[in-house]
């Protein structure tokens, strides 16, 4: 099972979790930051977060390198996301992350994020999202091309048909 950060969760000005995205039953549930710390010590993924240090003291911190989580949205209210870093914030007021990519020619991008919307993109519609500005969590894009991070599963559709056939 894979476990993939979708977005935090504040009471005011305090953490009190987060909500996760679990690929094999299809749902989100809630995770406090002790509960994830406690995960990844174990050796599990938590994708979109790695351990840090601080001041000594074990903290989380979002995974850019191995899974391009560059911002967090976070929930303050009742239908309220803001972002974690409001620096880099998009102007869209949404992300998404990838959690699998299906098909061998033409590629579907399976993707949720902080509304607990479950969408597919084709991949030049969400190469157009990061264009705008999207931050997007699970793919890289390089040479014009979008490049799954590790977690992300990898459906492969080798009896695709053919178009025309």
């Amino acid at each position: 099972m894979c476990m993939y950060l979708v977005d935090g969760m504040y009471l005011g000005n305090r953490l009190i979790g987060y909500e996760m995205y679990e690929s094999k039953v299809f749902g989100f549930s809630g995770m406090s930051e002790k509960q994830v710390i406690s995960k990844l010590k174990r050796g599990e993924r938590v994708y979109g977060f790695i351990l840090g240090e601080e001041d000594g003291k074990e903290v989380l911190k979002l995974d850019v390198e191995g899974f391009n989580m560059t911002n967090l949205q976070i929930k303050s209210g009742v239908n309220t996301l803001n972002w974690l870093n409001e620096d880099n914030g998009s102007d869209m007021n949404m992300e998404l992350i990838v959690v699998a990519v299906s098909g061998d020619k033409k590629k579907v991008y399976e993707t949720v994020n902080a509304r607990h919307a479950r969408v597919s993109y084709s991949e030049d519609k969400l190469k157009m999202m990061m264009e705008l500005g999207v931050p997007v969590a699970g793919v890289r894009l390089e040479k014009n091309k979008l490049v799954a991070c590790e977690g992300v599963e990898i459906i492969s559709n080798e009896e695709e048909v053919k178009e025309g056939a």
